[in-house]
């Protein structure tokens, strides 16, 4: 991240820093099938095939119709609902998972619902599957550009994404995934134009808020950074990063007890793995309201999860100066 950490007034915040990283995302995929009635539907067979049609994963739904699939990596797959009930037709949706792993996350969740009713379109939550007809050129540019985030090789990847978006303007995921690698690489105004072109195809998609929000913030332009932040939570309140950075950006604003709520929030959808830096923007609340001991709980909870981070020392340095101020 590279937020403009002078402004939240406090050296705690000189405490942490995050490498930027291309991580790859891992997904899990879950989901409920209902039938024509509009009722959960158990024994649905539900398999997970590749770009290549190759079956990778199975599940049947259970009696409340959901079935779940984990350890997905990003990538394009067929997602297929096949009911016990022979008078019900199968359904087989293309779903993309795109690799979002920018900075501190590398794990994701997607729901996809299906509604059987003997078509072959699933219906699901409002945003939650976006289709699109693309130029097959665009499309095999873009699984290039896919493969070589898979390999770590970012440059490449966008490369191919500008040139899939040239072919077809409107390739949301393109464009998406094009926003998240421009953040990643820390070229946060290269970033705005096709997120914000992305959201414009599809307004919906909270990850793409989530990217334009977060470049808005790490460009210190907090007034455009709050309405994609939220819009970002509103359209998807698993993402615990616009959490975070909305959380980050009300402590500036001095909105201090928001701020906490909304780390807290992070802390608690994203865990130790994904959220432990909420413990030090917490600690900064804390140390303004001269709740020292809190402060104090927070750093040492982040030290716990994180034994051999570079700033330990500080962090050290730092809960020895607060523990002085409440003997």
């Amino acid at each position: 991240m590279r937020f403009n950490t002078v402004q939240l007034g406090t050296m705690l915040f000189l405490l942490w820093a995050v490498p930027a990283c291309l991580g790859q995302t891992v997904y899990e995929v879950e989901g409920t099938v209902y039938g024509p009635d509009g009722k959960v539907l158990a024994n649905v067979v539900m398999s997970l095939q590749n770009h290549a049609g190759v079956q990778i994963d199975q599940d049947i739904t259970k009696s409340d119709g959901r079935y779940q699939f984990a350890g997905v990596i990003a990538g394009t797959y067929y997602l297929s609902a096949k009911p016990p009930d022979r008078a019900i037709q199968n359904v087989v949706q293309k779903i993309e998972l795109i690799n979002s792993g920018v900075n501190i996350s590398n794990f994701s969740k997607e729901r996809f619902d299906f509604t059987l009713k003997g078509t072959t379109t699933p219906l699901g939550p409002p945003g939650t599957v976006f289709a699109q007809v693309v130029p097959p050129e665009a499309e095999k540019i873009y699984q290039n550009a896919v493969g070589s985030i898979s390999k770590g090789d970012r440059d490449s990847a966008i490369k191919d994404l500008k040139k899939a978006v040239e072919i077809f303007p409107t390739y949301f995921l393109a464009l998406q995934q094009l926003g998240l690698l421009y953040i990643d690489a820390e070229k946060d105004e290269q970033a705005i134009d096709p997120l914000t072109k992305a959201i414009q195809v599809n307004a919906k998609a909270a990850n793409s808020h989530l990217g334009l929000g977060m470049a808005y913030v790490n460009l210190d332009r907090l007034e455009k950074a709050v309405p994609e932040l939220n819009s970002a939570i509103s359209l998807d309140p698993r993402l615990f990063r616009a959490h975070l950075f909305l959380g980050m950006v009300f402590i500036t604003q001095r909105k201090l007890d928001e701020a906490e709520k909304l780390l807290k929030q992070a802390y608690a959808i994203g865990g130790p793995k994904q959220a432990s830096a909420a413990h030090l923007y917490l600690t900064s609340i804390y140390n303004t309201r001269k709740e020292y001991q809190k402060a104090i709980d927070e750093l040492e909870a982040y030290l716990k999860e994180n034994p051999k981070a570079p700033n330990a020392p500080n962090i050290q340095q730092a809960i020895a100066k607060l523990k002085a101020k409440i003997k």
